[in-house]
């Protein structure tokens, strides 16, 4: 296990959280204009979005560094890393009270699609247990059918991270079409939701790009982590496949697949070059701000369109 330094902490529960983030900010930004009858920017999702990034990745972070802050003892002598804990929990205890008054100028159809997508990442690495359900459902049954006998404890325990290939499928489920349900509750519920797409744009191209996309970079950072994942036995999508090439291979199939299918997106065409190109560029040995930045394959195309929307 690495020494738990601050630089490694600022690193792990402040930079990585809001650089991502901003991924949230510039397609929530996106989805905002183009969906927006008035052509304006709603701030309401796009808080939302980001506010909620922030709280799952940071959570997940915080309670990894916690963990490995207490297994060691000489951690206990350095107040100043200690410190950096309560810094996180303020960060995400401010980032948390942001999303509350979000929420709270909004349709509650817009609480309600958020819970539903944020919950499952808030639970990644949470061990959910089924045997308060196990042991109620076998008290009924036994009640009903007579059967005196004391009920077995054992009961499956579902950890969402370890399903194989979940990561890719939640973060693009969650950060592609999370968002973008999101940001259509927040509008339709306003009344300033536009039946019509300005061009280039549609629901398709939103929807599947930023999915895929999504989707996609998750993958490459399990390219990064491909051997201790092979070795801890994680399913990743580089582990089953059994190979970081093969990985690569599908990886800008997929880009090249979404970029010919919106062919007439200029926005949509430069994205999917340029993180195909990330895919190839980036390797297990590549050091992780490298792939913080591949994060943003959609964001500098985002914010090529909006400028050129306000020049």
């Amino acid at each position: 296990m690495s020494t738990l330094t601050i630089p490694k902490l600022a690193d792990e529960l402040f930079l990585r959280p809001i650089v991502i983030s901003m991924n949230s900010l510039a397609l929530s930004a996106l989805m905002s204009y183009v969906m927006s009858a008035n052509a304006g920017i709603d701030w309401r999702p796009i808080i939302i979005c980001v506010t909620s990034d922030i709280l799952a990745m940071g959570a997940d972070h915080l309670k990894d560094k916690k963990e490995q802050f207490s297994s060691d003892r000489n951690n206990a002598n350095d107040p100043r890393l200690a410190s950096w804990f309560l810094y996180a929990r303020t960060f995400l205890t401010a980032s948390a009270v942001l999303l509350a008054f979000a929420l709270s100028q909004c349709p509650i159809s817009t609480l309600l699609t958020t819970a539903t997508f944020v919950a499952p990442a808030l639970l990644w690495t949470t061990p959910i247990s089924f045997k308060k359900f196990w042991l109620i459902s076998r008290r009924l049954l036994g009640r009903f059918s007579g059967d005196r006998h004391q009920p077995s404890t054992s009961a499956p325990v579902l950890v969402i991270k370890r399903i194989p290939g979940m990561k890719a499928i939640f973060n693009g489920i969650i950060r592609g079409c999370g968002i973008y349900a999101v940001v259509f509750s927040v509008l339709s519920g306003s009344g300033n939701l536009t039946n019509t797409l300005p061009s280039p744009w549609s629901v398709a191209q939103l929807l599947i790009w930023s999915t895929v996309n999504r989707s996609c970079h998750a993958i490459m950072t399990d390219v990064r982590d491909f051997e201790d994942d092979m070795k801890a036995g994680v399913p990743t999508i580089p582990v089953l496949l059994g190979s970081i090439l093969r990985t690569k291979v599908i990886l800008t199939a997929c880009h090249m697949l979404v970029m010919l299918a919106f062919i007439e997106n200029t926005y949509i065409m430069g994205s999917c070059l340029f993180a195909a190109a990330l895919v190839w560029i980036l390797g297990k040995d590549s050091p992780k701000k490298a792939f913080l930045f591949s994060s943003h394959s959609q964001s500098l195309f985002i914010i090529w369109y909006l400028l050129t929307r306000h020049i």
